[in-house]
């Protein structure tokens, strides 16, 4: 036989060749003449090695073997030739190592009938014995006679053999797919001419015998049995096999053939999807060599589809599981019964396995004896639905390793010794979308997509919501999709619209509830007030006013019970409806959900301003000697601190919005200010604005002028970072004078600080720097480091703008005497950053290198998305600066890569400025014009003239650099038109820049 060597190649032509009979070859509705025989057998060869490399010497040993011409592979060439001009073209390709017949897939009627064999076992496997037969009887017909009739070799001989056995067993196993279905009476007047000319097929004899005692002609079977037996004694001197021998006991017993006991549910007309978890159980209830039986177990929340899972694998498996396919339900959420009693469920197993009643034994332990030594070498697939727990299970689980038993549950059955889990998750979009069309129809489910998708939303992607859902659409031929997502709209009526036909998902949920112990049922009911999206242990602690590591506890067994989820780690979730479900129950207990609220809110306060969640970043309140009376988490490092805020920044607004609907308003300010400066450090400014807008509003209806001063500050700063100057200045004007004169100092300064930072850029020296001064010096009367650090660096950067760069010097050293002490904050990444454009202008390059790379160091010690695209661009401009300009372009587009991942908009155009300079001092002007473009293009849409300057200004050193000195000109012109406007200091460089021109 030839070796299997080469590689698929696909081409395509409407060419097809016969090989099981003789050898035909059809090409657009005609046959092409083959007539030599060599030839012939030639095309067989390439054919049956279809898309392979066949050398010369192989296809010589092939098709010449039995009479080897003298001049050995030469021969070959006037073969080929001729085959060549009997193809269509490029069929029959020569390469350097051999010949090829390149083909599509199918192209060959040997691979055709191997491909509708392999559909017709499938089908076979899931119990479409209708559809197998006619499959089966596709493949065989394309047997024309015998496979490769009349080719010469001793290679196409073997072929011929493997061949006509292949056809045979397939043969036999349409025979044994006929006779599952019933056609025993049919069969007999094709397996008599069969068995006559297959006198030694002890199958085909079996398999006649069967068709003759179920058409109810016993002594017919037992006439071939006798004639079969004498052959091969006569014959071949040996006994009939034990399988022919067994099928002649079971007649001369007139026996038939055992029904095999089928006690599988109706699993539903419309299981949709699921592919990938169907197979997975088919896998895990695999046979291995170990002495134990496939135990898998399947759990999921209420109403995500176990049970179908469960009987469609079931089904699935019929063919690996001939003994029988047995099912118990265990009811262990079932309304209005108990669980089933270990004992009775082991009586419907004995008597599933055929065990007379009378025979079942009293005691628990000899049913359980009995059971396993009944099952013990028997292909049993046993499905043990709904089980309440893990010491249930166990009772009824077989020994024999011949056994596979599934199980479903809501609960994770810990107790158990599975080989295999599977937790079930909802649907995915695509299963969800389908499941909806086979309920309502494509039709009205495709009718408005939009619709259907909300729909599939509202329903959590549950199957079981969509059913009901389905449900009502189906029954209602009026309502469209779009109304029942208005009826699931109305506040509380979610769940009662989920209901149907005494089927409903409040019901679905409470099986689970009421097995829970009273302290997680408080759990249960309480989580429902968290605003957020999810939660860890602190928050569930300070909602159940509890230890966290109780409330850990109690939220894990919720995770078992499949009434929370746990996408990650220690972080906790309801499902939608579940969560609609627990607000009910709060609503209707007595639970006072005011207080847990309170106390949650008091937690995210307490945390929110711990210092190190504010990176070490001045707050815009202290909460001063506020009793700590809830536990938090651990935040002793900057990596502990930016995980926990990356974890609930999402939250946070969810909170504040709580808060104020709750008419905490002091809650709402408090935790506004905290969590403004953590969604400002993380990225987050929509939700920024948000939680400011609601936090000012709180503190307007509360009346509280110190508040909304607080407030008016915390506003400035995202203003300030919009790159809206004047409004920066405007509100924290405001803020000063609502401050009564015996206000806090620390407040009063820090108020000026944000006034000096705010007009730095356009009034250096008439405001911005008295403004710092007097923050300066409160500090320094009240002692405030921290305060002090701050107005001594946001003086360097006034100064800096203003190009007086020895004087911000002192003051950027100044700040960083204090800030060094203190450890890494985001104050200090700038402060260096800043020391490090004073050093760049002043010639100081190996000094700019240590401040900028120790920026670096601190930016990304904080992790912080705003510090680390500013630290690494000035790293950048000082390795351009020193001819590095491959490290620099490198540490550029690392800084993009950061801030288009964590930071705002200013931070990712101060990136690409960046970038695009060292772009253009690296001779890539086109993208350099790409960056300057980008910058512009977002800086005009969010009307931030500081960025617009700066992009027209590198555009402007575009135009140059590329010899347009009057693009350039332009581009100044308009630069200095808006930075005469807004920052008066930038104007010097871009005249002395426009006058160079």
């Amino acid at each position: 036989m030839l070796p299997r060597r080469g590689r698929l190649l696909q081409v395509s032509h409407p060419l097809y060749i016969e090989l099981l009979g003789p050898l035909r070859i059809r090409w657009r509705g005609a046959e092409l003449p083959v007539r030599a025989q060599r030839l012939q057998a030639l095309l067989a060869v390439l054919a049956l090695r279809a898309n392979q490399i066949c050398t010369a010497s192989e296809l010589l040993d092939a098709v010449w073997q039995d009479n080897p011409p003298g001049t050995g592979v030469k021969v070959l060439p006037p073969y080929i030739y001729r085959l060549r001009r009997t193809l269509p073209v490029d069929i029959l390709a020569h390469t350097s190592d051999g010949y090829l017949l390149r083909l599509d897939e199918g192209a060959v009627d040997v691979t055709e009938f191997e491909n509708v064999v392999r559909r017709a076992t499938e089908l076979r496997e899931r119990g479409e014995l209708d559809a197998a037969a006619a499959e089966y009887r596709t493949a065989l017909a394309l047997h024309r006679g015998e496979p490769l009739a009349g080719l010469p070799g001793q290679y196409l001989a073997a072929q011929r053999l493997r061949l006509a056995e292949r056809r045979d067993k397939v043969f036999g196993d349409r025979v044994d797919v006929d006779l599952e279905r019933g056609r025993a009476a049919e069969l007999v007047a094709e397996l008599v001419p069969a068995v006559a000319a297959r006198p030694f097929d002890e199958r085909l004899a079996g398999q006649l015998m069967r068709s003759l005692s179920a058409d109810g002609r016993q002594a017919d079977a037992l006439d071939v049995y006798s004639r079969t037996r004498q052959t091969l004694i006569d014959e071949l001197g040996v006994e009939p096999g034990p399988a022919l021998r067994e099928v002649h006991r079971t007649i001369l017993r007139n026996e038939t053939t055992a029904q095999v006991r089928d006690e599988l549910p109706y699993a539903g007309a419309t299981f949709v999807g699921r592919d990938a978890e169907l197979a997975h159980l088919a896998d895990a209830l695999r046979a291995t060599d170990t002495q134990a039986p496939p135990i898998v177990a399947i759990d999921g929340m209420a109403g995500v589809g176990k049970t179908a899972l469960a009987v469609n694998t079931a089904r699935s498996l019929a063919r690996r599981y001939p003994d029988g396919l047995l099912f118990v339900d265990l009811h262990g959420h079932t309304p209005g019964r108990p669980p089933l009693d270990v004992k009775a469920a082991l009586d419907h197993l004995l008597l599933g396995a055929d065990v007379p009643a009378a025979a079942i034994p009293h005691t628990l332990e000899k049913a359980q004896a009995l059971w396993r030594t009944t099952v013990a070498g028997r292909r049993v697939l046993v499905v043990l639905d709904n089980a309440p727990d893990s010491t249930t299970v166990n009772h009824l689980l077989p020994g024999s390793p011949t056994c596979g038993v599934l199980i479903t549950s809501r609960t994770q059955l810990t107790g158990l010794d599975a080989r295999d889990r599977l937790h079930l998750g909802l649907l995915d979009a695509a299963d969800a979308t389908n499941l909806l069309a086979a309920l309502v129809g494509a039709e009205r489910a495709t009718a408005d997509v939009a619709a259907s998708n909300d729909l599939i939303e509202r329903c959590g992607n549950l199957p079981l919501a969509l059913r009901i859902a389905g449900a009502r659409l189906r029954h209602r031929p009026a309502w469209t999709v779009a109304h029942i997502n208005q009826r699931l709209d109305r506040v509380g009526r979610r769940l009662t619209e989920l209901t149907a036909d005494g089927l409903g998902i409040a019901a679905a949920f409470e099986l689970s509830y009421d097995q829970l112990t009273p302290k997680q049922q408080r759990m249960f009911r309480l989580l429902s007030v968290v605003p957020g999206r999810d939660f860890d242990r602190y928050g569930a602690a300070a909602l159940v006013d509890c230890a966290p590591e109780e409330a850990a506890d109690l939220a894990e067994s919720l995770v078992d019970a499949n009434l929370l989820l746990e996408p990650t780690p220690d972080r906790y979730q309801f499902h939608d409806l579940i969560r609609d479900y627990a607000a009910e129950l709060a609503r209707n207990t007595d639970v006072d959900p005011d207080a847990a609220t309170d106390r949650l809110l008091e937690y995210y306060v307490q945390a929110v301003n711990h210092p190190l969640a504010q990176q070490g970043n001045a707050p815009f309140l202290e909460l001063g000697d506020r009793p700590l009376n809830v536990a938090l988490p651990a935040l002793d490092t900057i990596r502990q601190a930016v995980a926990w805020a990356d974890s609930e920044a999402a939250n946070l607004a969810a909170a504040v919005e709580q808060a104020l609907a709750r008419g905490r308003l002091e809650y709402t300010w408090l935790l506004a200010l905290g969590s403004m400066r953590l969604l400002q450090l993380r990225g987050y400014r929509q939700q920024e604005k948000h939680v400011i807008e609601l936090g000012l509003a709180a503190a307007r209806r509360a009346g509280d002028r110190k508040a909304e001063a607080h407030m008016l500050h915390a506003l400035s700063s995202y203003l300030r970072g919009r790159g809206n100057t004047q409004g920066a200045t405007d509100v924290l004007r405001q803020a000063l004078e609502l401050l009564p004169e015996d206000a806090d100092a620390r407040v009063r300064g820090r108020l000026y600080t944000s006034l000096g930072l705010a007009m730095q850029t356009v009034d250096p020296f008439g405001e911005a720097l008295p403004a710092l001064r007097k923050a300066a010096d409160i500090a320094r009367e009240i002692q405030d480091d921290v305060l002090l650090g701050r107005a001594l660096t946001f003086s360097g950067l006034a100064l800096s703008n203003a190009c007086e760069y020895a004087d911000a010097e002192q003051m950027y050293t100044g700040a960083l005497a204090i800030l060094r002490p203190r450890g890494a904050s985001g104050l200090r990444a700038d402060a260096l950053s800043g020391l490090t454009t004073c050093y760049v202008n002043l010639g100081r390059l190996d000094e700019a290198m240590a401040s900028a790379t120790e920026a670096r160091d601190v930016a990304v010690e904080l992790e912080s998305s705003f510090s680390i695209p500013f630290a690494l661009a000035r790293l950048a401009l000082v390795n351009r600066l020193q001819g590095n300009v491959d490290t620099a372009l490198t540490l550029c587009r690392e800084a993009v890569a950061v801030a288009e991942n964590g930071g705002n908009e200013q931070v990712r155009w101060s990136a690409r400025q960046s970038l695009g300079t060292t772009l253009l001092a690296a001779g890539q002007t086109d993208e350099a014009l790409e960056c300057f473009e980008y910058v512009h293009r977002g800086a005009v849409e969010d009307q931030n003239n500081a960025y617009i300057v700066g992009a027209l200004e590198g555009l402007a050193d575009h135009a140059a650099a590329v010899g347009d000195p009057a693009k350039a000109t332009a581009y100044l012109e308009e630069a200095l038109a808006i930075s005469d406007e807004v920052s008066p200091a930038r104007s010097v460089g871009l005249r002395t820049k426009l006058a160079d021109l």
